[in-house]
């Protein structure tokens, strides 16, 4: 990925203030087709004041991504008031300058998407179309897919699988391919052959498929899904893992877990003792007033979701990432 270069408007004004807890990506073009209208001009739009009541984190061209908002801004780019478009996603504006790579374009997109999934723990269901919000026909030529690219694709680009609308043609550096034609036992059977190589290989070869064979080729080699290995460490500590987001949710956590994740979550959920405190706590950077900081000082995930947890677990109700909600984490996080 391109590096993220920051021009950080300082004013408020077209903002709704600070709080946005990162749930969802809204992707946006810009419409403008002017020459030179790429991401640099449209950050300088809104460091000097843009005359729409109109705001958005970053904006992105074929060659940089610029970033005007930091993500726990709420801006107002989704058109739809107090909803949870402006209020709890992040804002991306794709540049449709004509003398710029419109492809290349979105593959920084793809690829500061991929970043943002992963800083804010948001599931791929969650990077949606700005018409999502307001019903808008945006972003208007990824949804007609005119510039030989579309919302599938970006999708695709996303996930780093194939795509479905370019068959055979190069987008930015990945090349899209179509789609197999083959029912997933008969994909098991070649990768068991070795038709599909291993590893990265095998996921270019599969493509959108990868995951539905590879649970095929386990099952048909192993007779039934692997079992998870038995935990070595504590109930403890894999509750204290779990709290710090290490295992997942759902399903993830269930699987990481395996045999142990019955007994964990009756610890957590308060259905048995919880676990005694260790002997000695890492005490991290006690000078500190950020709450963030001082996560990542004990080597606990900081990310809203997990600051969320942990703000439920020592009974901070209704955490939104506040200042007084994380000065009182980080109170209780220090003992």
């Amino acid at each position: 990925m391109v590096a993220i270069k920051q021009q950080l408007v300082a004013s408020r004004s077209l903002t709704s203030g600070v709080g946005n807890p990162c749930n969802y990506i809204t992707i946006h073009e810009t419409a403008n087709t002017n020459k030179g209208a790429n991401a640099q001009s449209h950050a300088n739009l809104q460091s000097k004041g843009n005359s729409r009541l109109a705001s958005w984190h970053y904006q992105v061209d074929d060659k940089e991504i610029i970033q005007s908002f930091l993500d726990n801004v709420r801006c107002l780019h989704a058109g739809d008031g107090r909803g949870k478009g402006n209020m709890e996603s992040i804002g991306i504006e794709i540049c449709v300058n004509s003398d710029g790579n419109f492809k290349n374009a979105v593959k920084n997109a793809a690829e500061l998407v991929k970043y943002l999934m992963k800083k804010h723990d948001i599931g791929i269901s969650h990077v949606v179309q700005h018409s999502r919000w307001s019903g808008k026909d945006c972003p208007h030529n990824l949804r007609d897919g005119s510039k030989g690219i579309n919302w599938n694709d970006f999708i695709g680009l996303v996930k780093g699988t194939a795509g479905v609308h370019v068959p055979s043609q190069e987008v930015g550096s990945a090349v899209i391919t179509k789609p197999s034609s083959k029912t997933i036992d008969q994909l098991a059977d070649e990768v068991i052959a070795g038709k599909h190589g291993s590893g990265a290989q095998r996921k270019q070869s599969l493509g959108s498929q990868y995951e539905a064979v590879q649970k095929r080729v386990n099952e048909k080699l192993l007779g039934s899904q692997p079992k998870p290995k038995p935990a070595t460490k504590s109930i403890d500590q894999l509750v204290k893992e779990t709290l710090a987001g290490k295992h997942g949710n759902g399903e993830a956590r269930k699987k990481s877990l395996g045999s142990n994740y019955q007994a964990v979550m009756n610890v957590i959920n308060g259905k048995a003792s919880a676990p005694k405190k260790a002997a000695s706590k890492p005490k991290g950077n006690m000078k500190t007033n950020s709450i963030v900081d001082y996560l990542k000082s004990i080597k606990v995930d900081s990310s809203f979701t997990n600051r969320k947890k942990l703000a439920a677990k020592h009974g901070i109700k209704n955490y939104s990432g506040t200042s007084s909600q994380n000065a009182q984490l980080l109170k209780k996080m220090r003992g």
